[in-house]
């Protein structure tokens, strides 16, 4: 019986297929009835056609694999990759399980002493279970694959995830860079993980809407969160200033000042806690806690040029998040979720934490799968000398394991609409807003700080746009000679 799988076009299969003349094999829709029939000496307007239903999906069938030049289990491992899954059955089932009795017991009362150190002892577990294992800088982080079909509530599938995925980001970005102290690694990814696990148990105290498109007071609500989470952990001395200061802190990965959308805002914070430390201080049996809010309070106010911990957080939040089922829609897969964060990035993200989860947890996440591949565009923010930014349109011409740093031919500039309500984001990129540049400058982004990617083109999710990009670069093959491009 025949397996279809969605097929990835890119402006090079097209121009294999124009260079052939031939459509090679049928293509199909999702219920396996064929869209375009395969056919040799296909002509220009013919083989044209097939990007008219990229936005539904194409797809293949998989006996066809190596007709389009496909490995027959439809992977390509990015080199300096392996396939070993570090993490297995038995860690898995002792982290979801201890999330799951904790989360219980928090709907009821508040955390306790023995719960922190059992919690803390468990995350250590699964730290050292990941950490000793040969390749855990190159191997799967098959968190997606394991928690499939396990019958949880979304708050503990959401918090096994973050927690993992935090986890493997904290070690494998330290151990990158090569601050290689063990126990300081040791220590940093336990409050890390720990920070993980708890920054959203506050939601379990509040009254969540089940619908989308939320009403600006309901987002509002939903954005304090944080404060709420705190609160319920504010009163145990035995868990780390640190990770209460994450559980704050975990929607606010931008530089303050910075335009973005950090939540709660640092005033509504304060407010709301200092409100609190004056009610508490009178009251003998609280005093404690008016203690550690004043302490949080004095920690918030630090000005750090780089929050690591809570970029963390917001980033593997948002993964666990994009990939779990909510009432309103299906799991994204772990790629359109790596795509769908990178798109979310300028408003959301410092560009550091966006290059190292790229770069060193992205491709892991998504079964070696690449995000960005050869011949993809990309769209990527320029910051010039004098601070202005600008948007440009890139094909990228080589790619890595490194997904942030790509070789790319520039070949316009766009201007993007802009939403700033309820959130900062690009709405759309109009396409009168692009304009052409036939100087085709060659960029490679390892070794150019002055841009980074700020949106993937998706030929399905951005059909209009890619169409048009596709148009422009019909005449220039990534990688091939004589295209006039200029290397920078």
């Amino acid at each position: 019986m025949s397996k279809f799988e969605l097929f990835d076009f890119t402006p090079e299969i097209i121009d294999s297929f124009r260079e052939n003349h031939e459509i090679p094999v049928h293509f199909y829709n999702k219920d396996g009835q064929v869209l375009i029939h395969k056919k040799e000496d296909a002509s220009e307007a013919e083989i044209d056609r097939l990007l008219r239903f990229v936005k539904q999906g194409i797809y293949y069938d998989i006996e066809d694999s190596e007709k389009l030049g496909i490995s027959q289990d439809g992977r390509d491992i990015p080199e300096g990759l392996t396939d070993t899954k570090l993490l297995d059955e038995q860690i898995t089932d002792e982290l979801n399980e201890g999330a799951k009795e904790l989360f219980q017991s928090l709907k009821r009362t508040s955390i306790t002493s023995v719960q922190a150190r059992k919690t803390s002892e468990r995350l250590a577990g699964v730290f050292d279970a990941f950490e000793s294992q040969p390749d855990m800088g190159v191997g799967l982080v098959n968190i997606l694959e394991l928690m499939g079909g396990r019958d949880n509530t979304h708050d503990v599938e959401l918090a096994v995830k973050r927690t993992v995925v935090a986890m493997a980001l904290k070690t494998r970005g330290t151990t990158a860079t090569g601050a290689r102290d063990r126990a300081r690694l040791q220590d940093a990814a336990n409050v890390l993980m720990m920070s993980a696990l708890l920054c959203d148990i506050g939601y379990g105290r509040m009254n969540m809407p089940e619908e989308d498109g939320l009403s600006d007071q309901q987002m509002n609500y939903i954005r304090n969160h944080p404060i709420m989470s705190y609160l319920m952990i504010a009163h145990e001395r035995s868990i780390d200033p640190r990770v209460k200061r994450n559980v704050l802190s975990h929607h606010r990965p931008m530089k303050a000042g910075t335009p973005g959308n950090n939540y709660p805002s640092i005033k509504n914070i304060t407010a709301r806690l200092n409100a609190l430390k004056e009610k508490y201080e009178q009251d003998p049996a609280r005093r404690h806690i008016a203690e550690d809010i004043d302490m949080q309070l004095k920690l918030l106010v630090r000005d750090l040029p780089y929050d690591e911990d809570a970029a963390i957080l917001a980033i593997a939040s948002e993964f666990a998040s994009l990939t779990s089922r909510v009432p309103w829609r299906e799991p994204f897969s772990a790629r359109r979720a790596v795509q769908m964060i990178v798109n979310n990035s300028y408003f959301t993200y410092p560009d550091r934490i966006v290059r190292e989860f790229l770069d060193y947890v992205s491709i892991s996440l998504c079964n070696n799968e690449k995000i960005l591949k050869e011949g993809d565009f990309i769209i990527v923010a320029m910051r010039s000398g004098s601070g202005k930014t600008f948007f440009e349109v890139g094909q990228i011409t080589n790619a890595t394991r490194f997904q942030s740093k790509p070789g790319m031919d520039r070949f316009a500039t766009i201007y993007p609409e802009i939403g700033r309500s309820p959130k900062f984001q690009f709405l759309k990129f109009p396409l009168e807003g692009l304009k052409p540049d036939p100087r085709k400058a060659h960029y490679e982004l390892s070794k150019d700080d002055s841009r980074h990617i700020v949106y993937a083109v998706d030929p399905t999710h951005d059909p209009d746009l890619y169409e048009e990009l596709f148009k422009l670069t019909r005449t220039h093959v990534p990688g091939h000679e004589g295209t006039g491009s200029v290397h920078t």
